[in-house]
């Protein structure tokens, strides 16, 4: 059933055929190819895809390039109906027949009918059967000139025409229309336009399969478009085995919904029918050449492979030339995943698929392909890819060498090649090597809870104690893991003692034992809760150089770190330490980049202290979309408060509900912090929709600690609300002192209580002025909001005065009559807190005078710090020129100055 939503925009896609030509001297037009298809049943809204179609189409030339399923045609179709109401605007979908004189009588006809649409009295484009071929081009691009208005070209499914006579003619209209053509150019593969020319000038916008994918949050909303309902936990699986791609999510949650066979996201895996298999088969295995599908294939058995690699699976010498060929002709499901030699990675739909196909014709040669890639991996010093290789060919004790050898890897990063690459059932338990393996395993297979040796076998090995941190861990029991830990950190020495090694590589080995040691006491520390102790650790691994290159500790210390930050509202020291992870690669473990996930849930933080909430959004769709099973539960825990505390500041209070009270809790005890932390923001969420006394319930909840900072900030809060200022003033945490107390107040002397964070010093300091200046000593009142403001300018932060209420607002106010060394910030602090998100998303007023497409190219250079003359210098102008057009863009936007320029063209979304 179609909404009425999806009932208009059918209905004005019926309107755009009726309007279509159906006549040719020649041949009988097809109207359907003259309008864009009818949305499909539950099409989603994708704001940050037609921004980008918006802003590209300011331009000449806009690319969509992805493989089928990619959404390109859905993502432009209900895109194209709006920008159509605007102004002029023709779609074309291309076919291998549209060839010469039949593909420009379909431009003609399409732009025949737009004009007499859009002005019935202006006369109609040469048609190419009545026009002298050399004259024909010409007059076309005159009467494109000519018109009013640019004309949007939209050319679907241009992978298909390979008439080079066409492309020559389309490079002819770009270049002699006068800027009056704004071509959107949608394919499986780039079109053979001169594309390096507009690179170069700045003037081609390129959305590709990694921008069309969906984020997790957008899996969501088309899985529940369709009516189905599966838990947060099923929608990841999909999302994360669908990669986003559009198609794939869309088909295994109607397999899914039919309630017929399999009814999760793993018993999905290999049933029949599949139908994304069988569409996978037909539009991207299809048109494979044989040898590069026989290669597909027998590589299906790794998640990665190179060149070399491929040749000793094939047994043949052209392993890069097919991998390059699939590469190129299935981008975006066959991705180059970089290095030398270049590693290339198959889209994980894509893989099951080429799996089935060798289990299904070559099931024998499979513990052979295991066996070869074992080999190679062991030659090439890859050891953890060996290991899983090296227990399915059957070579336990080499596999259980090179865990004991490299179990620090196997700890923080986990296993590689291990999508098809099962563990066999019934390793070893007397080997704790194996039994670390196993328990590496179980911990990044969700749903299934890890298991290490039995407490006898080899207690003091480092591989027994890493199994035992890992189970520790995968349970959510802290106080155990820490005293793993610290075991470990005691016991490292240990792995520098492996026989026969030589001793330049045991001391590497001893370094990088040592490191990830720290890193899990550091993250063990992290999740119980003691944010100095954790922070210690991992500055400390964070500042030390990399041992021997690997950098994944560093890289995770610094992710952990970075969030450790942002938690407190540290938000500088948080960026920076978040783009220390972001800017090192991970290593091919299935849970290193993983790692990242903490880098962007620490900046999705970052961005929504500092009240940006669209950045906001991205990077939790960011850090979402990383986590896998085995992801620390101090990111997975604290996710969902993070996405709370954003629909939050939206104001979207039910969301806020759902978020907290449905989201798993990775096995975290009642009184774990994140317990604490989804309880407090609940508390805080009925604050805000008005529900003070389920609000004081929850914060008075005898299983909680009501002296405890955060939970002290929230009632005074609540005192405030109910008009009790004095009260307030009473349960207030000392906020002044970094240390959270002076040596007066007893609550220091408590053992379990946390310093006071930045975070609550800001939110506790901007209570205090509340209330004080409620109870009339404004003097004071303002003496308490600059060392608050003190606290807040250096990190920017914003959110926790935008969102604060009119009181705070009217306090703002009243300062900005006072002497203040925040005076700009203040100003900025009265706008934002006056202005409401429902503010932020009305539809941006028009411009009585558009700016013409030179202006804004300048227009984007006023965001930085050129000067008028560098601007000139860039884009090969006249100094006087690029001040003439920045006059104009100060007079059409109503605006003084530069920086209010830029302020107002980003309101009207022209940035």
């Amino acid at each position: 059933m179609r909404t009425a939503g999806q009932e208009t925009v059918a209905g004005q896609h019926r309107a755009l055929r009726l309007t279509a030509p159906t006549n040719l001297d020649s041949a009988p037009l097809l109207g359907s190819k003259t309008a864009p298809p009818d949305p499909p049943a539950g099409l989603l809204d994708r704001p940050r895809l037609t921004a980008r179609l918006e802003v590209g189409t300011r331009g000449p030339l806009t690319l969509l390039v992805a493989p089928a399923g990619w959404g390109k045609t859905a993502l432009l179709a209900g895109w194209f109906v709006g920008r159509r109401a605007r102004g002029s605007a023709i779609w074309l979908t291309l076919e291998s027949t549209d060839r010469g004189d039949r593909f420009w009588s379909y431009l003609h006809a399409a732009l025949a009918a737009e004009t007499a649409r859009r002005d019935p009295d202006r006369p109609a484009p040469p048609a190419p059967g009545r026009a002298d071929p050399e004259l024909f081009l010409p007059r076309f691009a005159s009467v494109i000139s000519a018109q009013p208005e640019p004309v949007l070209l939209v050319l679907d499914d241009a992978h298909t025409v390979t008439d080079p006579e066409v492309v020559r003619g389309i490079e002819f209209l770009l270049r002699h229309c006068r800027g009056r053509l704004r071509l959107v150019v949608a394919g499986r593969t780039e079109p053979a336009l001169a594309l390096h020319r507009y690179r170069l000038t700045g003037e081609l916008t390129e959305i590709r399969a990694a921008e069309l994918a969906l984020t997790l949050t957008e899996s969501a909303r088309l899985v529940d478009a369709q009516g189905l309902g599966p838990a947060t936990e099923q929608i990841r699986e999909l999302h994360h085995r669908a990669e986003g791609w559009p198609a794939g999510v869309r088909l295994a949650s109607l397999v899914l919904q039919a309630g017929e066979g399999p009814t999760t996201v793993r018993e999905y895996v290999g049933a029949d029918p599949d139908p994304a298999a069988d569409y996978l088969s037909a539009e991207v295995l299809a048109g494979q050449a044989a040898l590069t599908h026989q290669t597909l294939v027998r590589t299906s058995v790794l998640d990665r492979v190179c060149g070399s690699l491929a040749d000793e699976l094939t047994g043949r010498d052209d392993g890069e030339e097919q991998l390059a060929a699939a590469a190129r002709d299935a981008a975006g499901f066959i991705v180059a995943a970089g290095g030398d030699p270049t590693w290339y990675r198959c889209h994980r739909m894509l893989s099951d698929v080429l799996y089935a196909e060798l289990s299904s014709r070559f099931p024998d040669e499979i513990p052979r392909l295991h066996e070869r890639a074992y080999r190679w991996h062991r030659a090439h010093g890859r050891p953890l890819a060996a290991v899983r290789h090296g227990l399915a060919c059957g070579d336990l004790s080499g596999a259980g060498r090179l865990v004991d050898e490299h179990w620090p890897e196997l700890l923080l990063c986990g296993h590689e090649d291990a999508r098809h690459t099962p563990l066999p059932t019934g390793l070893d338990p007397g080997h704790s090597g194996l039994a670390l393996a196993a328990a590496v395993d179980r911990l990044e297979t969700a749903g299934r809870p890890a298991a290490g040796p039995p407490p006898d076998i080899c207690p003091q090995e480092p591989t027994s104690i890493a199994a035992r941190i890992v189970v520790a861990i995968d349970g959510s029991r802290y106080d155990e893991a820490l005293s793993h830990a610290d075991e470990l950190l005691a016991t490292t020495g240990l792995a520098a003692t492996t026989a026969g090694a030589p001793a330049g590589d045991t001391q590497t080995r001893g370094e990088r034992a040592d490191t990830v040691a720290k890193a899990m006491l550091g993250t063990v520390r992290f999740g119980r809760g003691d944010l100095a102790g954790a922070e210690a650790v991992l500055t400390g691994l964070v500042t030390a150089p990399a041992t021997d290159g690997y950098g994944c500790p560093t890289r995770y210390a610094a992710g952990q770190l970075a969030l450790l930050h942002a938690r407190r509202g540290e938000l500088t020291a948080a960026y920076h330490a978040a783009q220390q992870t972001l800017v090192t690669t991970a290593c091919p473990g299935r849970r290193c980049a993983g790692h990242a996930a903490a880098a962007h849930l620490a900046l999705a933080l970052v961005a929504l202290y500092r009240d940006e909430l669209p950045d906001a959004t991205r990077q939790l769709d960011l850090a979402a979309a990383l986590i896998v099973p085995g992801t620390p539960g101090t990111v997975t825990g604290l996710l969902p408060v993070v996405q709370a505390a954003l629909r939050q500041a939206e104001g979207d209070f039910a969301a806020v509900t759902g978020l907290l009270t449905t989201a798993p809790m990775d096995r975290e005890p009642p009184d774990g912090q994140h317990s604490r932390l989804r309880w407090l923001a609940l508390a805080e969420a009925r604050m805000a929709c008005g529900d003070l006394d389920g609000a004081r319930e929850l914060l008075l909840a005898g299983s909680h600690d009501e002296r405890a900072p955060a939970v002290a900030i929230a009632l005074a809060r609540l005192h405030l609300l109910t008009d009790e200022p004095a009260d307030a003033l009473a349960v207030l945490p000392q906020w002044s002192a970094p240390d959270g107390g002076s040596p007066a107040d007893p609550l220091v002397t408590r053992p379990e209580r946390q310093p006071v964070t930045l975070l609550e010093r800001l939110t506790a300091g901007l209570v205090a002025a509340v209330a004080t200046h409620r109870m009339g000593d404004q003097r004071r009142a303002r003496e308490l909001l600059e060392q608050v403001l003190d606290l807040a300018a250096p990190d920017n932060h914003r959110l926790v005065f935008n969102h604060a209420g009119s009181p705070a607002r009217d306090l703002l106010v009243e300062h900005l009559d006072s002497p203040t060394r925040h005076r700009n910030l203040v100003n900025d602090l009265v706008d934002g807190a006056g202005r409401r998100h429902a503010d932020r998303h009305r539809p941006a007023p028009a411009l009585a005078e558009p700016l013409t497409d030179r202006e804004l190219t300048v227009l984007r250079y006023l965001q930085g710090t050129l000067s008028n003359g560098e601007i000139a210098a860039e884009l090969f102008l006249s100094v006087n020129t690029v001040k003439t057009h920045v006059r104009n863009i100060y007079q059409k936007l109503g605006a003084p100055r530069r920086r209010e320029a830029v302020r107002r063209a980003r309101e009207l979304r022209l940035l």
